[in-house]
């Protein structure tokens, strides 16, 4: 991976146990609650979270509508998650997602990649995107 491929790198440690941060990723009730999500906005998630299976999150806000859609390429509950992004709206081209998260005491870190295409601004949404991800997880942890 080249350095200039990289679009996006955050590592966060979350109070809140890794399956909990793992299945805010696959889970569409989870999803909907911080993953692309703003004040303005309301969000539609479905999700096949295994090797090969899709998931798609559908944003209306404005009056517009906003798909983002991707594959997931490995699923490895709560440890590792590797999926495609596309949002022809926002970028052209596919972003690979990388994230692992590890049990720490009774919280977890997570560490992410973005790589591939993207916006300009990739790495301040998606650091922006975890903050609102750590507080949903802290929220639903012990469920």
């Amino acid at each position: 991976m080249a350095a200039s491929d990289v679009r996006a790198r955050v590592k966060l440690d979350i109070a809140a146990d890794a399956r909990t941060v793992f299945d805010a990723w696959i889970d569409p009730a989870l999803m909907e609650q911080w993953l692309f999500k703003s004040p303005d906005n309301t969000l539609s998630a479905r999700t096949d979270p295994r090797a090969g299976g899709s998931y798609s999150i559908t944003e209306q806000a404005a009056g517009r509508i906003i798909t983002h859609d991707g594959i997931y390429a490995l699923v490895d509950r709560p440890r590792r998650l590797v999926f495609s992004l596309i949002v022809p709206q926002h970028f052209a081209g596919v972003a690979h997602i990388e994230i692992d998260i590890r049990q720490i005491g009774s919280g977890s870190r997570l560490d992410f990649l973005a790589r591939g295409a993207g916006p300009e601004n990739a790495q301040q949404l998606w650091e922006g995107m975890l903050s609102n991800l750590a507080l949903v997880a802290e929220q639903n942890d012990g469920h």
